[in-house]
């Protein structure tokens, strides 16, 4: 028996499907199609982004050069002329047609307002464009794309507020080049010519100060608003007409002297009709007297005049305040009425001792005017130049910059009576060489004494020193920059206390505080960039027989380095740190200029980083206070 099966052959499509040999090539090649899709439109994204960041960067640099050459800021006219063509080779610089086969490139410029007076033009805005092909997407029939970017340029200082510290102490007065040895009671005298002008430091000081405020105003707009402070300091600083009164103390004990409680009777006559204060000298013994023509009621033991002293009177021959008193007397009816009787001269007795006076009537002397001076009787007056003492002082060289002292914080409100600033009154400040009270006399306390100083006091000396009076933060013309370091009271004497700059530079700064109102911001304007420019020409160099801050060191020990210079010098510098501290954790800016001396580590700490400068000539602290005002302009960004 036999089988037969059909003859027919299988379709071509079923052979196909049968066959598997080959597979993998037909797969791969349907595959290309959309793997060239990613890749494509990962090449052309790429392309895209590369042209466009160029793009942006040309645009950047396109309205920073525009607006830097921009003059006219009304926005009433168009850009000008020069600056849109300065704007556009920039730009061209940047950027260049065909680049990844870019093209139909465009740039414009106009001008702009932000955040400014209305009407005012501060800043240049662009727009550029590119059309750039796809370089693979095309063959999917994806077309030229169009890339636009924005770009602004503002070109201003943003609202700033300069306080100057500058030191006026006598060294100022001699040339940068000079040792540090050098303090002169006055200015030395410029010298050399044409470019090579030799200045003291205080005038290389001014005309630092006058290049600073012409490189600021040469950089802002009209709109711009920059406040200027300046606080002159050496041993005090002169801030009495700044304080509201309010913050004032009405009375302070002063190391100075008042008449003994004590009769110090040494001629004949005994203690008699003398007062607390008399002294009747050795060399003035009591001499018998005679007078004619005197009624008898008037005839009687007495002092003359009845209380105090005098430089005038019977019988004066001496510059010596004296009084004189008339005791064993008697009268007879000769010769019209005879007075008889003896006369002792009398001087002063003094106590050389702390002394509370009432001040109340010399803080109206400010604005002129004086009072009498309570520890002299010659006539002598006494005005208040408006240097003052600090608040309570706390004594050490440890402190805690979150938890200040009043006398170290910047935002204190003196609230307590017993608490205020009180008034430098060096008329009434007498030294002596002790720890104690001293009784002593006028003939012990002449015009060549060193240890008590009557008839010389530390107002005439060296060793007080109330300089010029600072100047509260404010706009200011550039005249009245120029009247301010050209004042006749700009002048150097002192000696080198740098806390007490700084404390004050910083309170006149601080946001908060006594002189908060002066530092606020203009409404719909951000808060002005606040700065301290510091300049020194050299270290601390405290003495403890200076009156100044902080009384006479070496008697009040406020600081707590009465006669130890070491110490004294320690707690200085501690409270200089401290309030460097202070002012940068308020974000102020601190600028260091050292000027005819090196740069301290202490200099340093103070500067903000990368702010400190050092200068051995005149045209160096020229050039360190212009870096710093270009570096307060900024050329910037906005968009």
């Amino acid at each position: 028996m036999s089988t037969s099966r059909s003859s027919s052959s299988p379709g071509l499509l079923t052979r196909l499907r049968r066959d598997i040999r080959g597979n993998t090539l037909a797969i791969m090649a349907a595959a290309l199609i959309p793997l060239i899709g990613f890749a494509g439109s990962a090449v052309d994204m790429a392309r895209l982004y590369v042209v466009k960041v160029r793009l942006q960067q040309a645009c950047d640099a396109g309205v920073l050069a525009g607006r830097k050459a921009m003059i006219d800021t009304q926005m009433s006219t168009p850009l000008e002329t020069a600056a849109a063509t300065q704007a556009t080779a920039f730009f061209n610089n940047n950027f260049r047609p065909g680049w990844y086969q870019n093209r139909n490139v465009s740039f414009s410029t106009s001008k702009a307002s932000v955040n400014t007076t209305a009407g005012v033009a501060n800043a240049v805005s662009g727009t550029a464009s590119t059309t750039l092909p796809m370089a693979l997407m095309q063959f999917f029939g994806v077309s030229a794309r169009t890339l636009t970017v924005t770009c602004q340029a503002v070109f201003d200082v943003g609202d700033a507020d300069v306080m100057f510290v500058l030191d006026i102490t006598g060294s100022m007065n001699c040339y940068p080049s000079d040792p540090a040895t050098c303090g002169n009671a006055t200015e030395k005298p410029a010298y050399g010519w044409g470019n090579a002008i030799t200045y003291s430091k205080i005038e290389s000081l001014r005309q630092s100060v006058l290049l600073f405020d012409n490189t600021m105003r040469s950089s802002t707009d009209p709109s711009t608003r920059i406040r200027y402070g300046f606080v002159p300091y050496a041993s005090a600083v002169n801030v009495g007409r700044l304080i509201p009164a309010q913050y004032l103390q009405q009375s302070w004990t002063y190391q100075s002297r008042h008449l003994s409680p004590l009769i110090g009777a040494v001629g004949w006559g005994g203690s008699d009709k003398m007062l607390p204060g008399d002294y009747a000298p050795y060399q003035l013994l009591a001499v018998p007297f005679s007078l004619s023509n005197i009624p008898k009621a008037m005839c009687v033991a007495q002092r003359y005049p009845a209380t105090g002293f005098t430089t005038s009177g019977p019988n004066w021959n001496t510059n010596y305040p004296q009084a004189m008193k008339y005791y064993n007397v008697s009268w007879s009816s000769s010769s019209g009425g005879t007075c008889s009787g003896w006369q002792q001269p009398l001087r002063p007795y003094w106590r050389y001792e702390p002394v509370q006076w009432d001040v109340s009537q010399l803080l109206g002397t400010i604005n002129g005017g004086t009072v009498a001076d309570p520890t002299r009787f010659d006539g002598s007056t006494s005005g208040w130049k408006g240097c003052i003492e600090e608040l309570n002082t706390s004594k050490g060289a440890t402190f805690d910059v979150n938890a200040l002292p009043d006398d170290l914080n910047p935002d204190v409100i003196p609230a307590a009576s017993t608490n205020k600033w009180r008034p430098l009154w060096p008329d009434v400040v007498y030294q002596r060489n002790n720890t104690g009270f001293q009784d002593i006399t006028d003939e012990n306390t002449n015009d060549n004494s060193n240890s008590y100083r009557a008839g010389y006091s530390l107002a005439n000396s060296a060793y007080t020193a109330c300089g010029m009076q600072a100047q509260r933060l404010t706009v200011m013309s550039a005249q009245d920059v120029n009247d301010y370091v050209y004042n006749s009271d700009f002048k150097a004497v002192g000696g080198t206390y740098h806390d007490v700059g700084m404390i004050w530079g910083l309170r006149m700064l601080s946001p908060n505080g006594v002189f908060a109102a002066d530092t606020s911001a203009r409404p719909g304007r951000p808060a002005p960039s606040r700065n301290i420019v510091f300049m020194t020409d050299g270290t601390m160099s405290p003495n403890g027989e200076i009156y100044g801050q902080y009384g006479v060191e070496d008697w009040d020990n406020r600081t707590g380095g009465a006669n130890n210079d070491n110490q004294d010098y320690a707690n200085h510098t501690a409270r200089f740190r401290i309030e460097c501290d202070a002012a940068k954790k308020r974000g102020i800016s601190i600028f260091v200029v050292a000027l005819g001396t090196s740069i301290t580590p202490d200099l340093t700490y103070c500067a903000s980083p990368g702010q400190a400068f050092q200068a051995s000539s005149t045209d160096a602290v020229k050039g360190a206070f212009r870096t710093i005002a270009q570096r307060l302009a900024m050329l910037r960004i906005s968009q």
